[in-house]
Protein backbone atom coordinates (compact mmCIF):
# COMPACT_ATOMS: atom_id res chain seq x y z
CA UNK A 1 0.00 0.00 0.00
CA UNK A 2 3.19 2.49 0.28
CA UNK A 3 5.66 1.66 -1.45
CA UNK A 4 3.85 2.58 -5.08
CA UNK A 5 2.64 6.11 -3.25
CA UNK A 6 7.45 6.10 -2.68
CA UNK A 7 7.56 5.59 -6.28
CA UNK A 8 4.76 8.11 -6.90
CA UNK A 9 6.11 10.84 -5.26
CA UNK A 10 9.83 9.74 -6.84
CA UNK A 11 8.62 9.85 -10.14
CA UNK A 12 6.83 13.08 -9.70
CA UNK A 13 10.46 14.82 -8.75
CA UNK A 14 12.54 13.40 -11.38
CA UNK A 15 9.52 14.38 -13.38
CA UNK A 16 9.32 18.00 -12.32
CA UNK A 17 12.96 18.60 -12.28
CA UNK A 18 13.23 17.41 -15.60
CA UNK A 19 10.03 19.21 -17.17
CA UNK A 20 9.07 22.00 -14.46
CA UNK A 21 11.08 24.55 -16.24
CA UNK A 22 8.84 23.83 -19.40
CA UNK A 23 5.72 23.97 -17.70
CA UNK A 24 6.56 27.08 -16.37
CA UNK A 25 7.58 28.45 -19.62
CA UNK A 26 4.43 27.32 -21.10
CA UNK A 27 2.60 29.26 -17.70
CA UNK A 28 3.91 32.28 -18.47
CA UNK A 29 3.34 31.87 -22.07
CA UNK A 30 -0.30 30.84 -21.55
CA UNK A 31 -1.02 33.46 -18.62
CA UNK A 32 1.66 36.16 -18.85
CA UNK A 33 2.87 35.68 -15.26
CA UNK A 34 3.62 32.86 -12.71
CA UNK A 35 1.31 31.72 -10.11
CA UNK A 36 2.34 30.00 -7.29
CA UNK A 37 -1.02 28.49 -6.78
CA UNK A 38 -0.86 27.71 -10.01
CA UNK A 39 2.63 25.84 -9.95
CA UNK A 40 2.10 23.71 -6.80
CA UNK A 41 -1.07 22.63 -8.09
CA UNK A 42 0.34 21.20 -11.26
CA UNK A 43 3.02 19.70 -9.36
CA UNK A 44 0.88 17.77 -7.38
CA UNK A 45 -1.15 16.79 -10.75
CA UNK A 46 2.09 14.98 -12.09
CA UNK A 47 2.86 13.44 -8.36
CA UNK A 48 -1.07 12.05 -8.80
CA UNK A 49 -0.43 11.18 -12.49
CA UNK A 50 2.52 8.98 -11.05
CA UNK A 51 0.52 7.76 -7.93
CA UNK A 52 -2.47 6.42 -10.81
CA UNK A 53 0.38 4.35 -13.09
CA UNK A 54 1.80 3.31 -9.87
CA UNK A 55 -0.99 2.28 -7.68
CA UNK A 56 -2.71 0.53 -10.91
CA UNK A 57 0.04 -0.90 -12.92
CA UNK A 58 3.05 -1.64 -10.28
CA UNK A 59 4.57 -4.09 -9.87
CA UNK A 60 5.22 -5.43 -13.86
CA UNK A 61 6.14 -9.00 -14.53
CA UNK A 62 9.50 -9.76 -15.26
CA UNK A 63 8.93 -11.49 -18.90
CA UNK A 64 6.44 -11.09 -21.23
CA UNK A 65 5.74 -14.86 -20.94
CA UNK A 66 5.47 -14.32 -16.93
CA UNK A 67 2.90 -12.57 -17.52
CA UNK A 68 0.84 -15.19 -18.19
CA UNK A 69 -0.29 -17.36 -14.19
CA UNK A 70 -3.30 -19.50 -14.19
CA UNK A 71 -6.22 -18.01 -12.85
CA UNK A 72 -4.27 -14.41 -13.12
CA UNK A 73 -5.29 -11.29 -14.82
CA UNK A 74 -9.59 -13.33 -15.70
CA UNK A 75 -11.16 -10.48 -15.98
CA UNK A 76 -14.72 -9.39 -13.93
CA UNK A 77 -16.85 -8.22 -16.47
CA UNK A 78 -20.37 -8.39 -14.27
CA UNK A 79 -21.27 -4.85 -12.88
CA UNK A 80 -22.20 -5.04 -9.50
CA UNK A 81 -20.80 -8.27 -8.54
CA UNK A 82 -19.20 -6.59 -5.55
CA UNK A 83 -22.27 -6.63 -4.02
CA UNK A 84 -22.10 -10.48 -4.07
CA UNK A 85 -18.53 -10.49 -2.83
CA UNK A 86 -19.82 -7.96 0.41
CA UNK A 87 -22.07 -10.68 1.35
CA UNK A 88 -20.37 -13.75 0.95
CA UNK A 89 -17.44 -12.05 3.11
CA UNK A 90 -20.44 -10.84 5.81
CA UNK A 91 -21.66 -14.45 5.75
CA UNK A 92 -18.32 -15.67 6.69
CA UNK A 93 -16.54 -12.91 8.75
CA UNK A 94 -19.41 -11.53 10.31
CA UNK A 95 -19.90 -7.43 10.36
CA UNK A 96 -16.56 -6.81 12.15
CA UNK A 97 -15.07 -9.31 9.77
CA UNK A 98 -16.30 -7.31 7.20
CA UNK A 99 -15.67 -3.56 8.36
CA UNK A 100 -11.94 -5.14 8.05
CA UNK A 101 -11.60 -7.00 5.10
CA UNK A 102 -10.00 -6.57 2.07
CA UNK A 103 -12.91 -6.81 -0.07
CA UNK A 104 -14.32 -4.06 1.74
CA UNK A 105 -11.35 -1.80 1.80
CA UNK A 106 -10.88 -2.29 -2.05
CA UNK A 107 -13.65 -0.83 -2.70
CA UNK A 108 -13.24 2.15 -0.40
CA UNK A 109 -9.36 2.56 -1.92
CA UNK A 110 -10.82 2.52 -5.29
CA UNK A 111 -13.25 5.85 -4.35
CA UNK A 112 -9.82 7.43 -2.21
CA UNK A 113 -7.66 6.80 -5.24
CA UNK A 114 -10.02 8.73 -7.75
CA UNK A 115 -11.35 11.36 -5.30
CA UNK A 116 -7.86 14.17 -6.06
CA UNK A 117 -9.18 13.52 -9.63
CA UNK A 118 -12.48 14.88 -9.44
CA UNK A 119 -11.11 18.03 -7.05
CA UNK A 120 -8.50 19.11 -9.64
CA UNK A 121 -11.16 18.33 -12.64
CA UNK A 122 -13.20 21.31 -10.34
CA UNK A 123 -10.47 23.32 -9.31
CA UNK A 124 -7.44 22.54 -11.57
CA UNK A 125 -9.37 22.26 -14.59
CA UNK A 126 -12.21 24.73 -13.62
CA UNK A 127 -14.46 22.34 -14.42
CA UNK A 128 -17.91 20.93 -12.58
CA UNK A 129 -19.17 17.64 -11.09
CA UNK A 130 -19.99 16.42 -14.61
CA UNK A 131 -16.44 17.13 -15.90
CA UNK A 132 -14.65 15.24 -13.20
CA UNK A 133 -17.29 12.33 -13.33
CA UNK A 134 -16.58 12.42 -17.16
CA UNK A 135 -12.78 12.13 -16.28
CA UNK A 136 -12.81 10.00 -13.85
CA UNK A 137 -14.92 7.40 -16.07
CA UNK A 138 -12.35 7.86 -19.29
CA UNK A 139 -9.06 7.71 -16.85
CA UNK A 140 -10.86 4.49 -15.17
CA UNK A 141 -11.59 2.73 -17.89
CA UNK A 142 -8.56 3.81 -20.03
CA UNK A 143 -6.62 1.89 -17.08
CA UNK A 144 -9.02 -1.33 -17.09
CA UNK A 145 -8.19 -1.47 -20.91
CA UNK A 146 -4.60 -1.11 -20.15
CA UNK A 147 -4.82 -4.16 -17.86
CA UNK A 148 -6.73 -6.44 -19.55
CA UNK A 149 -4.69 -6.14 -22.84
CA UNK A 150 -1.94 -6.29 -21.13
CA UNK A 151 -0.09 -3.20 -21.30
CA UNK A 152 -1.93 -3.21 -25.43
CA UNK A 153 0.29 -6.22 -26.08
CA UNK A 154 3.49 -5.12 -24.47
CA UNK A 155 2.92 -8.66 -22.16
CA UNK A 156 1.42 -11.98 -23.24
CA UNK A 157 -1.27 -12.19 -21.10
CA UNK A 158 -2.77 -9.87 -18.68
CA UNK A 159 -0.87 -9.91 -15.16
CA UNK A 160 -3.90 -8.12 -13.53
CA UNK A 161 -7.93 -7.74 -12.94
CA UNK A 162 -9.83 -5.74 -15.40
CA UNK A 163 -12.74 -5.49 -13.05
CA UNK A 164 -15.53 -3.23 -14.47
CA UNK A 165 -16.91 -2.70 -11.07
CA UNK A 166 -13.67 -0.56 -10.45
CA UNK A 167 -14.83 1.73 -13.01
CA UNK A 168 -17.97 2.28 -11.36
CA UNK A 169 -16.22 2.54 -7.80
CA UNK A 170 -13.64 4.94 -9.36
CA UNK A 171 -15.85 7.24 -11.19
CA UNK A 172 -17.81 7.49 -7.86
CA UNK A 173 -14.62 8.39 -6.31
CA UNK A 174 -14.25 11.25 -8.76
CA UNK A 175 -17.86 12.37 -8.39
CA UNK A 176 -16.90 12.02 -4.72
CA UNK A 177 -13.87 14.32 -4.61
CA UNK A 178 -16.04 16.87 -7.26
CA UNK A 179 -18.06 17.55 -4.34
CA UNK A 180 -15.40 18.11 -1.96
CA UNK A 181 -13.86 20.48 -4.38
CA UNK A 182 -16.29 22.97 -3.33
CA UNK A 183 -14.65 23.44 0.28
CA UNK A 184 -12.99 26.30 1.08
CA UNK A 185 -10.27 23.93 2.25
CA UNK A 186 -9.33 23.58 -1.42
CA UNK A 187 -9.88 26.97 -3.05
CA UNK A 188 -6.30 27.14 -2.79
CA UNK A 189 -5.64 25.07 -5.82
CA UNK A 190 -7.44 27.37 -7.97
CA UNK A 191 -4.82 29.73 -9.55
CA UNK A 192 -5.72 33.16 -10.89
CA UNK A 193 -8.44 33.71 -13.25
CA UNK A 194 -6.90 34.82 -16.26
CA UNK A 195 -7.11 35.30 -19.81
CA UNK A 196 -5.29 34.77 -22.41
CA UNK A 197 -1.67 36.51 -21.91
CA UNK A 198 -1.95 37.30 -25.43
CA UNK A 199 -4.96 39.91 -25.49
CA UNK A 200 -3.67 41.40 -22.06
CA UNK A 201 -2.23 44.69 -21.21
CA UNK A 202 1.93 44.67 -21.59
CA UNK A 203 3.72 45.18 -18.65
CA UNK A 204 6.57 46.62 -17.52
CA UNK A 205 10.45 44.98 -18.45
CA UNK A 206 12.58 44.51 -15.37
CA UNK A 207 15.77 42.06 -14.79
CA UNK A 208 13.52 39.07 -13.35
CA UNK A 209 11.72 39.27 -16.27
CA UNK A 210 14.63 39.25 -18.33
CA UNK A 211 16.61 36.78 -16.30
CA UNK A 212 13.44 34.31 -16.53
CA UNK A 213 13.27 34.34 -19.91
CA UNK A 214 17.26 33.65 -20.11
CA UNK A 215 15.99 30.47 -18.16
CA UNK A 216 13.47 29.36 -20.33
CA UNK A 217 16.09 29.67 -23.40
CA UNK A 218 18.52 27.53 -21.72
CA UNK A 219 16.04 25.17 -20.59
CA UNK A 220 14.82 24.85 -24.34
CA UNK A 221 18.46 24.47 -25.63
CA UNK A 222 19.80 22.46 -23.16
CA UNK A 223 16.76 20.46 -23.68
CA UNK A 224 17.20 19.99 -27.48
CA UNK A 225 20.48 19.48 -26.94
CA UNK A 226 20.11 15.90 -25.00
CA UNK A 227 16.77 14.56 -26.77
CA UNK A 228 18.58 15.19 -30.28
CA UNK A 229 22.32 13.57 -28.64
CA UNK A 230 19.83 10.59 -26.82
CA UNK A 231 18.35 10.01 -30.36
CA UNK A 232 21.49 9.75 -32.28
CA UNK A 233 22.53 7.00 -29.76
CA UNK A 234 19.11 5.04 -30.34
CA UNK A 235 19.98 4.94 -33.85
CA UNK A 236 23.33 3.64 -33.00
CA UNK A 237 22.13 1.08 -30.84
CA UNK A 238 19.48 0.01 -33.34
CA UNK A 239 21.97 -0.55 -35.82
CA UNK A 240 22.38 2.26 -37.59
CA UNK A 241 25.61 4.59 -38.18
CA UNK A 242 27.41 6.13 -35.34
CA UNK A 243 27.85 9.75 -34.91
CA UNK A 244 31.38 10.94 -34.32
CA UNK A 245 32.55 13.40 -31.56
CA UNK A 246 33.20 16.23 -33.88
CA UNK A 247 28.39 16.03 -34.83
CA UNK A 248 28.10 15.37 -30.74
CA UNK A 249 30.33 18.29 -29.31
CA UNK A 250 30.17 20.78 -32.46
CA UNK A 251 27.20 20.45 -34.89
CA UNK A 252 24.75 19.68 -32.40
CA UNK A 253 25.14 22.76 -30.35
CA UNK A 254 25.14 24.90 -33.37
CA UNK A 255 22.10 23.68 -34.92
CA UNK A 256 20.15 23.93 -31.66
CA UNK A 257 21.49 27.88 -31.10
CA UNK A 258 20.55 28.13 -34.40
CA UNK A 259 16.76 26.75 -33.69
CA UNK A 260 16.19 28.19 -30.31
CA UNK A 261 17.79 31.90 -30.77
CA UNK A 262 19.22 33.12 -34.26
CA UNK A 263 16.23 31.77 -36.45
CA UNK A 264 13.15 32.89 -33.93
CA UNK A 265 15.22 36.29 -33.62
CA UNK A 266 15.48 36.61 -37.49
CA UNK A 267 11.39 36.03 -37.70
CA UNK A 268 8.72 39.50 -37.15
CA UNK A 269 8.34 38.49 -33.62
CA UNK A 270 12.38 39.35 -33.43
CA UNK A 271 12.77 36.81 -30.15
CA UNK A 272 14.14 33.92 -28.96
CA UNK A 273 12.35 30.84 -27.96
CA UNK A 274 12.48 31.81 -23.98
CA UNK A 275 12.62 35.43 -24.78
CA UNK A 276 8.35 34.42 -27.05
CA UNK A 277 7.52 32.76 -23.58
CA UNK A 278 8.05 35.25 -21.25
CA UNK A 279 6.74 38.17 -24.13
CA UNK A 280 9.66 40.22 -25.01
CA UNK A 281 10.75 41.66 -28.25
CA UNK A 282 13.79 43.12 -29.40
CA UNK A 283 13.50 46.75 -30.25
CA UNK A 284 16.15 49.33 -32.08
CA UNK A 285 16.28 52.90 -30.37
CA UNK A 286 12.81 54.21 -31.67
CA UNK A 287 11.45 51.53 -29.81
CA UNK A 288 10.22 49.60 -32.53
CA UNK A 289 11.30 46.44 -34.03
CA UNK A 290 15.08 45.96 -34.57
CA UNK A 291 16.37 45.57 -37.63
CA UNK A 292 17.15 41.72 -38.42
CA UNK A 293 21.07 42.28 -38.04
CA UNK A 294 20.80 44.30 -35.10
CA UNK A 295 18.56 41.16 -33.44
CA UNK A 296 20.84 38.24 -34.39
CA UNK A 297 24.29 40.82 -33.84
CA UNK A 298 21.82 40.97 -29.85
CA UNK A 299 21.53 37.32 -29.62
CA UNK A 300 25.08 36.28 -30.89
CA UNK A 301 26.77 39.13 -28.24
CA UNK A 302 23.96 38.13 -25.57
CA UNK A 303 22.44 34.90 -24.59
CA UNK A 304 22.53 33.02 -27.93
CA UNK A 305 26.20 33.07 -27.88
CA UNK A 306 26.68 32.87 -24.42
CA UNK A 307 24.90 29.64 -25.08
CA UNK A 308 26.48 28.20 -27.98
CA UNK A 309 30.49 28.85 -26.24
CA UNK A 310 29.32 26.78 -22.91
CA UNK A 311 27.61 23.95 -25.47
CA UNK A 312 31.10 23.43 -27.72
CA UNK A 313 32.96 24.34 -24.49
CA UNK A 314 31.09 21.83 -22.21
CA UNK A 315 31.84 17.89 -23.97
CA UNK A 316 29.75 16.05 -24.24
CA UNK A 317 31.39 12.88 -24.33
CA UNK A 318 34.80 13.40 -23.00
CA UNK A 319 36.53 16.76 -20.94
CA UNK A 320 36.62 20.00 -22.33
CA UNK A 321 38.55 19.99 -25.53
CA UNK A 322 38.64 24.04 -25.13
CA UNK A 323 40.17 24.92 -21.48
CA UNK A 324 41.03 28.00 -22.64
CA UNK A 325 37.79 28.79 -24.35
CA UNK A 326 35.92 28.44 -20.87
CA UNK A 327 38.40 31.15 -18.85
CA UNK A 328 37.54 33.95 -21.88
CA UNK A 329 33.95 32.32 -21.55
CA UNK A 330 33.83 32.93 -17.75
CA UNK A 331 35.35 36.47 -18.09
CA UNK A 332 32.87 37.28 -20.85
CA UNK A 333 29.73 36.25 -18.80
CA UNK A 334 30.98 37.89 -15.46
CA UNK A 335 31.40 41.28 -17.77
CA UNK A 336 27.99 41.00 -19.23
CA UNK A 337 26.31 40.39 -15.91
CA UNK A 338 28.19 43.30 -14.20
CA UNK A 339 27.22 45.52 -17.06
CA UNK A 340 23.69 44.31 -17.14
CA UNK A 341 23.08 44.62 -13.17
CA UNK A 342 24.55 48.27 -13.63
CA UNK A 343 22.82 49.38 -16.21
CA UNK A 344 19.92 51.93 -15.70
CA UNK A 345 17.90 50.65 -19.07
CA UNK A 346 18.59 46.93 -18.59
CA UNK A 347 20.75 46.90 -21.94
CA UNK A 348 23.60 44.91 -20.68
CA UNK A 349 26.61 44.61 -23.25
CA UNK A 350 25.43 42.91 -25.98
CA UNK A 351 22.39 45.51 -25.97
CA UNK A 352 24.69 48.60 -26.04
CA UNK A 353 27.16 47.34 -28.90
CA UNK A 354 23.96 46.50 -31.19
CA UNK A 355 21.94 49.52 -30.23
CA UNK A 356 18.97 47.72 -29.00
CA UNK A 357 16.46 47.03 -26.14
CA UNK A 358 13.75 44.84 -25.12
CA UNK A 359 9.96 45.72 -24.87
CA UNK A 360 6.36 44.10 -23.95
CA UNK A 361 5.87 42.44 -27.56
CA UNK A 362 2.05 43.30 -26.74
CA UNK A 363 3.12 47.12 -26.50
CA UNK A 364 4.16 47.00 -30.15
CA UNK A 365 1.74 48.59 -33.10
CA UNK A 366 2.03 46.00 -35.98
CA UNK A 367 3.01 49.10 -37.99
CA UNK A 368 6.03 49.92 -35.71
CA UNK A 369 9.46 49.44 -37.72
CA UNK A 370 12.71 50.88 -37.68
CA UNK A 371 14.50 53.47 -40.01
Amino acid sequence: MFWPAAVAMLGGAFFLGAAGIFLLALQYRRHGRLSWRRTITTAAAAVYGFGLFSYTMLPLPTSRAASCVPGRGIPQLRPGHLVNDFQLTIAEQGLRGFATSFTLWQVIFNVILFMPLGILAVRWLRGNVLTAMVLGFAASLAIELTQYTGIWGLYDCAYRVADVDDVITNTAGAFTGAIFAYLPLFSFLTGPKEGNARYAAPRRVNRARRVLANVFDLAITTGAVFVITGALSLVEKLGGPAANEQLMNLWIPVVVVFLVFLLPTLTPGRASLGQRCAWLMIVGENGGPALAWRAVLRSVLGFGGITFLFQISTSLTDLSPYPALNMLLTVYMVLSAVIFLSDSQLRGLAGKVSKTGFIDRRAIRPAAQEH
